[in-house]
């Protein structure tokens, strides 16, 4: 059994500003969830009600990210020998179900809204609604920032997903301002009621988008698909066009876990040549592949002339 001072090891400062900068925007987020469910209760408001909704399951990728970053940044994730991507992926499939459901709900209680010509929300209600997302936008675009004012050489694939989630959210949260203004300024209460409806409307498609955008990037993985044709052609061109006369390449195959794609490359011995011409030619054959991506996971399978493989 390893000690764990084996299996873990100092983030370095950049690492730990990373962290820190998404803990106090997981912080900012959290705040103004509770004040979006407690302000969309007493104002009625759809729009408040639909953004705490999408809120809240953005608030659960974040928590899982800055988990996953911190685990990573202190070595925790070694014991994965094929690394975190399956977990990864399948929370993103769980988190994506639920915003599409989250998001057909939101569309249903929008068209309800204005078929049954409800009560609109107050003119005071929807002021209160226009301040508590005023002071989400203001925490939006002093989150993202504040994530991409540090340093920005060599971030992981997790921060960088934090930075295109903050972006979202700013444009989201720009869009339901302007609504919101709209709503809170109109004299006829109907007028109100459309813009609030449209808000939420916005927010219910952006939730929906965002789900099916999950649900495809994570089922590839977890099903072991194929790389991409371009990514697949890229690496059989590599690895094709490399002048390697001791080595006949026999079948590649290939899957991704999160950002590693794995590739398996079947070869053969050509001429009578020793051992050591044969792996010093699958050597230059992954040095070209880690080239190609130095996340390639490459594994070479010799096939020897009786078909048995090793």
């Amino acid at each position: 059994m390893r000690l764990l001072s084996e299996i873990t090891r100092e983030p370095t400062k950049v690492e730990i500003s990373r962290e820190r900068a998404v803990i106090y925007s997981s912080l900012a987020d959290f705040i103004l969830v509770l004040l979006q469910v407690a302000f969309a209760i007493i104002t009625g408001s759809l729009t408040l009600l639909s953004e705490f909704t999408r809120s809240s399951f953005m608030l659960m990728i974040e928590v899982y990210s800055l988990w996953l970053l911190a685990s990573v940044h202190r070595g925790r994730m070694t014991h994965f020998q094929f690394g975190v991507g399956k977990i990864e992926q399948f929370s993103w499939l769980i988190i994506g179900l639920g915003m599409i459901a989250s998001g057909v709900w939101v569309a249903g209680k929008v068209v309800y809204s204005l078929v049954e010509q409800g009560v609109p929300p107050s003119p005071i209600g929807l002021a209160f609604a226009a301040i508590v997302n005023a002071a989400n936008l203001t925490i939006n675009w002093v989150s993202l920032f504040a994530l991409v004012s540090g340093e920005r050489t060599e971030e992981s694939d997790i921060y960088k997903a934090q930075i295109k989630s903050r972006i979202v959210k700013c444009v989201n949260s720009t869009f339901l301002q302007i609504t919101l203004t709209v709503a809170t300024l109109a004299k006829d209460p109907v007028v109100g009621l459309v813009m609030d409806g449209l808000g939420a409307a916005f927010v219910a498609v952006v939730m929906i988008f965002n789900g099916l955008m999950m649900i495809a990037r994570s089922l590839p993985d977890l099903l072991d698909a194929p790389l991409s044709g371009i990514e697949l052609s890229q690496i059989s061109e590599t690895v094709r066009a490399l002048d390697a006369p001791h080595v006949q390449i026999l079948n590649i195959r290939s899957r991704r876990s999160g950002q590693f794609p794995h590739v398996e490359i079947l070869v053969s011995p050509v001429g009578g040549d020793s051992a050591g011409k044969l792996l010093e030619e699958i050597g230059r054959l992954r040095d070209a592949l880690r080239a190609l991506d130095s996340h390639i996971d490459a594994t070479f399978v010799v096939a020897l002339q009786d078909r048995a493989a090793t």
